[in-house]
């Protein structure tokens, strides 16, 4: 009789030592849950990055298309883009401008560290290390052109360097019709022919 009463009492012993277990965990979640809780609650937010005042909106990786009677004119892509409602003005960072062309000229890329869309003409003022490359191998580049929409024109007052088929033209200002690939330097113009085999 007294072996089975000491082995119950040996079982119940091991019964409370389970539920004193069971309750220290138990206690010890609970506050860990609070403790984290608190913790989140006073940890700082992560400071959202403010516009500038002119901005109204930043957006990321923009395309805009430009088409005329379903035939498409001209691509302009940016990796960001911030709008500025009060003038109207998109202003775009890592600019690529693709006018297309015919079969005979091929289409235009002209690149830019930043451009200024305007709205309301789709005149777009490219700036900062703005080259052009033509699909038959004409380039130039110019410290800043304006894309006029309305003439399919790009221009500049600006000091341009051009090179084509072995031909480096230079000269100030310039006007270049995106359709037809004719361009006019408007002044103080000078040119170095390099023949085949010329570096």
């Amino acid at each position: 009789m007294l072996y089975f009463a000491g082995k119950n009492m040996q079982k119940l012993n091991k019964i409370r030592r389970f539920l004193a277990i069971v309750a220290t965990l138990a206690a010890v979640s609970v506050v860990a849950t609070i403790a984290f809780r608190m913790h989140q609650r006073s940890a700082p937010k992560p400071a959202v990055r403010k516009l500038p005042v002119q901005v109204d909106v930043s957006l990321q990786k923009v395309h805009y298309t430009e088409t005329t009677q379903g035939v498409k004119r001209w691509d302009l892509s940016a990796d960001r883009a911030e709008f500025n409602k009060q003038n109207d003005v998109t202003v775009l960072f890592g600019v690529r401008l693709v006018v297309n062309g015919g079969a005979d000229t091929g289409d235009l890329l002209v690149t830019a560290d930043r451009a200024d869309y305007h709205n309301a003409t789709r005149d777009v003022t490219l700036s900062g290390n703005v080259v052009g490359k033509t699909g038959k191998g004409m380039s130039f580049s110019a410290p800043q052109l304006t894309y006029l929409a309305a003439r399919s024109r790009l221009e500049t007052n600006q000091r341009v360097r051009l090179i084509d088929r072995g031909v480096e033209l230079e000269g100030v200002g310039m006007q270049f019709d995106t359709q037809t690939r004719r361009f006019k330097l408007m002044k103080d113009v000078s040119a170095v022919y390099r023949s085949r085999g010329t570096k």
